[in-house]
C-alpha cells in the first residue's frame, strides 16, 4: 500500500516489466494463448509499439462516430427500462453495450450485442462469467467440470468467430481493398505481418493463400485479449460512476451544468455535435475528475509484477524488501483509501482532482494506480477515458438512477454481511471486480432532461 514500493516495482527497478508466469492461467480462458498482457518483455516491447499507433488520440477520434452510435443504443435501452418502470441489473445491461463499444476499436464493426444475439459477445460475456472468483482461497473451485467444458466450447466459438474475420480481413489486404490507415486491433496485427520484411522476402506473402497458422492464433487471442479488458471494466466502471453521481445530488447538478456550458443544452444535437467536434470530450475538467474519483473509491483491477533476484524494493523508512521467488501485488482497492495518502478516504470528492498541491485534499504522488504506470501500464487508457466522457455526457443529463438494493434485498434474502465500509454496492470478483448483485436499480428520466425536451430525451 506504499505509492514509493509500488513505483519502484512498476516503473524504477529491473522488474517493471516482469509479469509472473502464472498470469497466464488467467488470462487463458480469455484471450486464449500468449498475448500483450503476460508475454515476456523481450516479445512484449515490439508489439506494444505496434499497438500503440491504435490508441493515440488522434485515431480514436476516428471511432467516435461508432462509439456515438453504440452510445444512442445504450440510452434507447435505458429509456425503454425507464417507461417499463422495472428493476434491472444495470450491469448485465451494460456490459453488452460496453462489449459493443469496444467492437468498433477492436474490429471496426458493430457486434450488435445490445439488440440482439452474437457469437463473439455473446461466448466472450459466458466466458468471464465463468472466470473463477475466490480460487486462491477456495481449490474446490478448481473442480467445476462445467466450467472447463464451458470455457472450451466458448474458445471454439470464439476463435472460429476472429479467424473467419481475419481470412477476410488478410485477403483484403492481398487485394489492397481495404484502407491501410485503419487502426482497428484487428488491423494493426494485420498490417505488422504484411509488412514483416522477413515474412515478405521468404514467403511471399501477398501471394500467399492464407495466414501463417502460428501468426493467425496469436492475432486472435490479441483480439480476445482487447475485446476482454475493453468491455468488462468499462462496464463497471460506468456503473459505479452512475451510483456515485446519484447518491450525491450536489455532484449530479455540477457534472450536468459542466455539459450545458461545455456542450450546450441541447441534448438531442449532442451525438452530431461530439461526432463533429470529438476534441470537446477532452474540455470536461469536472467530469475527468468524477471519472477519477469513481476509479479511485471502485478500481476494477490491481497491478501485479514478478520479483527477481538481486532486486529489492526500498521503503521510505529505508527497510529493504528482496523481492526473488516473489509476487509483487499492488492491490488499488487498498492504496486507494490508505489514509496515509488519502484525506476521508471513504469521501466522494471529486474536488481532489481539482485543487492544487498546497490544498489538503490534493492526491498524495503515486497513490492513484487505476491504469498503473510505467512502460506496462494499461495501453488503453486513452480509450477507456473517451469511453467513459461519451458516455457520461450522454447519459447523466438524461436519465436519474434509484438503487435498489433494498428491494433486492427482500427478494432475494439471505444471511451475513450486506455492506463493506457501509457499501452495499461493494466490489465482487467477476472477472474485473463489479458491483455486488450487478447493481439492482431502477431508471427514469430525469426532470433535468423533462425541462429541456418535452417528456425528456
Amino acid at each position: 500500500m506504499s505509492p514509493t514500493l509500488a513505483t519502484q516495482a512498476t516503473q524504477t527497478s529491473d522488474i517493471a516489466c516482469e509479469r509472473p508466469p502464472r498470469l497466464d492461467e488467467f488470462f487463458k480462458p480469455l484471450a486464449g494463448g500468449p498475448n500483450l498482457f503476460d508475454l515476456p518483455e523481450n516479445e512484449w516491447k515490439a508489439w506494444r509499439l505496434v499497438f500503440n499507433k491504435g490508441f493515440s488520440l488522434d485515431n480514436l477520434a476516428s471511432f467516435v462516430p461508432g462509439m456515438v452510435e453504440e452510445t444512442l443504443q445504450y440510452r434507447h435501452t435505458l429509456k425503454r427500462y425507464a417507461k417499463s418502470g422495472e428493476l434491472v441489473r444495470l450491469d448485465f445491461v451494460t456490459l453488452r453495450f460496453t462489449i459493443d463499444f469496444i467492437g468498433r476499436t477492436v474490429l471496426n464493426a458493430s457486434l450488435g450485442a445490445q439488440t440482439g444475439k452474437n457469437v463473439l459477445a455473446d461466448s466472450m460475456l459466458s466466458q468471464a462469467s465463468w472466470q473463477m472468483p475466490n480460487r486462491e482461497i477456495n481449490p474446490l473451485e478448481f473442480l467445476n467440470l462445467p466450467r472447463y467444458v464451458m470455457h472450451w466450447v466458448n474458445s471454439r466459438k470464439m476463435d472460429n468467430y476472429i479467424g473467419v474475420e481475419l481470412d477476410k480481413r488478410f485477403r483484403a489486404y492481398q487485394d489492397n481493398s481495404i484502407d491501410a490507415a485503419s487502426k482497428s486491433v484487428m488491423d494493426l496485427v494485420l498490417q505488422a505481418y504484411m509488412d514483416d520484411p522477413a515474412k515478405n522476402k521468404s514467403s511471399g506473402i501477398r501471394a500467399a493463400v492464407q495466414l501463417d497458422p502460428e501468426f493467425r492464433a496469436f492475432a486472435i487471442s490479441q483480439v480476445r485479449l482487447f475485446l476482454f479488458v475493453g468491455h468488462d471494466s468499462m462496464s463497471s466502471t460506468i456503473c459505479y460512476a452512475l451510483h456515485l453521481l446519484s447518491t450525491n445530488p450536489s455532484t449530479l447538478s455540477r457534472i450536468r451544468s459542466e455539459h450545458d456550458e461545455v456542450l450546450g443544452s441541447d441534448v438531442l444535437s449532442l451525438p452530431s455535435l461530439l461526432v463533429e467536434k470529438p476534441q470537446l470530450l477532452g474540455s470536461l475538467p469536472y467530469t475527468n475528475a468524477v471519472i477519477k474519483e469513481t476509479l479511485r473509491l471502485f478500481p476494477p483491477g490491481s497491478g501485479i509484477r514478478q520479483g527477481a533476484r538481486g532486486v529489492d524494493l526500498v521503503g521510505e523508512d529505508g527497510t529493504r524488501y528482496p523481492t526473488e521467488d516473489t509476487l509483487i501485488w499492488i492491490l488499488h482497492t487498498a492504496m486507494h483509501r490508505v489514509p496515509e495518502n488519502w484525506i476521508d478516504p471513504d469521501a466522494f470528492l471529486p474536488e481532489r482532482w481539482l485543487v492544487g498541491p498546497d490544498h489538503r485534499l490534493y492526491p498524495s504522488k503515486g497513490a492513484w494506480r487505476a491504469f498503473e504506470w510505467g512502460p506496462r501500464n494499461c495501453i488503453g487508457q486513452s480509450l477507456a477515458m473517451t469511453e467513459l466522457r461519451l458516455t457520461l455526457t450522454m447519459i447523466v443529463r438524461d436519465f436519474d438512477f434509484t438503487p435498489g438494493y433494498e428491494e433486492w434485498d427482500r427478494l432475494h434474502p439471505h444471511k451475513g454481511i450486506r455492506t463493506y465500509r457501509g457499501e452495499r454496492a461493494y466490489q465482487i470478483e467477476e472477472a474485473a471486480a463489479h458491483p455486488a448483485e450487478n447493481y439492482p436499480c431502477r431508471v427514469s428520466i430525469s426532470e433535468y432532461s423533462r425541462s429541456r425536451v418535452p417528456g425528456g430525451v
